[in-house]
């Protein structure tokens, strides 16, 4: 195309002609005034308000963590050192860079919805001025990120230092840093896109397949925020796992009807194997919850963690639930196979649950009982959450329906309830029972019937 053409040969001389910046200055305006004709009070309003509700959920977080990492609750069977707190601030900032690096890379930082690629990027306007906007909101937002995960980080780190007394200069130098490796992160991102750090000069160069490929991510993300709904996340991985998943050589069943299953079942666990792995490393951040704060904390954090590798690795299981018509076309009893498919998602929950729960402290019996859990969890998540809408209660965020919280909810309250479960039975000693509870609670999951 000519103005692909065009937008190389700007890339190539590193700047775009006047005329060219103007007309996307110009096409800028049209769109912006096309979607909402804001003047400069409501820009200053909705700026003021993206500010102070961003400074408030910041303010929340580090009063709900600063503390606990500062003054750990040594309530369980092991306590973290000073030496334990460098390594938790080491460990932290690796793993802030690697999340903030992989998130970068998702979001762009370039990108372009369909509207955009319809109808601003097909002009011979310069493109470095049209999507300027978009690359320096996913910067502001992975500097914001990036910088408060330092401050956490800062937390640690003050108290392996043993400067409790004087901690402002080692967390704010930590915040500092967060922002620099964000900026980094950023132009190397941009590098990676269009072969350049300049935002203008990296953009004129990113292929329009990239583009798109990042605004559905970014779009996804915003949907998701906007809602407390991840469905358009979930919509989003499914549709790119299964452009992964390539093509494999069919091969006869193994067993009867119903080992036949557990085998195929296995199988795909097997290929799920690094999804699985990054799962299980949620178990590391739930133990070291579970020593900062305590036992309930790290019981908490177990229970979704949990719930999560329930999920991963219990995809047969989750499409089994979610199917009717799969259930009616097997040939053996639907609570059966249904069994059978939870064997891999218990296995991987409950491996997850011992990593995070037996250095607590806590009996051999919790992490069966949380991995019980976990797995019916899983197979309530799967159901079709409520149609209706419910109440709408008036928030200080605006309007709240009720039926949106349960959807969000479908499924963690199940895994939740057991992780207290498992709690209140350990203070008073009778862990078989609730043992049994949550094998009950999974075997009433896995019979009742859903057609």
């Amino acid at each position: 195309m000519p103005e692909r053409a065009a937008a190389d040969q700007w890339a190539a001389k590193g700047a775009a002609p006047a005329e060219d910046r103007a007309g996307a200055r110009e096409a800028l305006r049209a769109a912006c005034g096309g979607v909402h004709a804001a003047g400069w009070g409501q820009v200053l309003q909705d700026w003021y308000v993206g500010l102070f509700v961003t400074a408030t959920l910041l303010v929340m977080l580090f009063a709900a963590t600063g503390p606990s990492i500062l003054r750990p609750d040594c309530a369980t069977a092991t306590c973290l050192t000073d030496a334990h707190h460098l390594w938790l601030a080491g460990g932290m900032a690796l793993l802030g860079s690697i999340a903030a690096m992989l998130g970068l890379r998702a979001a762009g930082p370039a990108w372009a919805d369909r509207g955009q690629a319809t109808w601003l990027l097909s002009t011979p306007a310069d493109r470095g001025v049209l999507l300027r906007g978009g690359i320096l909101r996913v910067g502001f937002v992975a500097v914001v990120a990036t910088a408060a995960w330092g401050v956490l980080a800062g937390f640690a780190l003050v108290v392996g230092l043993g400067r409790e007394s004087a901690p402002v200069a080692p967390i704010a130098a930590c915040a500092l840093a967060g922002a620099v490796v964000a900026v980094l992160l950023t132009a190397l991102a941009l590098w990676r896109q269009g072969g350049a750090v300049l935002p203008g000069r990296a953009a004129r160069a990113v292929p329009d397949a990239e583009l798109l490929r990042a605004g559905e991510v970014t779009g996804a993300v915003g949907a998701s925020t906007l809602m407390l709904d991840p469905t358009a996340l979930e919509v989003l991985s499914s549709r790119r796992r299964v452009g992964r998943r390539g093509r494999h050589p069919s091969r006869p069943g193994t067993g009867g009807a119903v080992t036949g299953w557990l085998v195929v079942e296995v199988r795909a666990l097997r290929r799920r194997w690094s999804r699985v792995l990054g799962a299980l490393l949620g178990c590391g951040v739930a133990l070291v919850v579970g020593l900062l704060l305590g036992h309930l904390a790290g019981m908490l954090v177990t229970s979704v963690v949990g719930l999560v590798l329930a999920r991963v690795g219990g995809g047969g299981l989750m499409a089994w639930v979610s199917t009717p018509g799969l259930r009616r076309a097997a040939p053996a009893h639907p609570a059966a196979v249904a069994t059978a498919l939870a064997v891999p998602p218990f296995v991987v929950a409950g491996v997850g649950a011992a990593v995070a729960l037996l250095p607590l402290g806590l009996p051999w019996w919790a992490p069966l009982a949380v991995g019980l859990g976990a797995t019916a969890a899983a197979v309530r998540a799967a159901e079709p959450p409520p149609a209706e809408l419910g109440l709408v209660l008036a928030t200080p965020a605006g309007p709240l329906s009720t039926g949106l919280v349960r959807s969000v909810v479908h499924g963690t309250d199940l895994a939740l309830a057991v992780g207290l479960l498992v709690l209140a039975a350990h203070a008073q000693g009778v862990g078989p029972l609730a043992l049994a509870a949550a094998a009950g609670l999974l075997g009433w999951q896995l019979l009742r019937s859903r057609d």
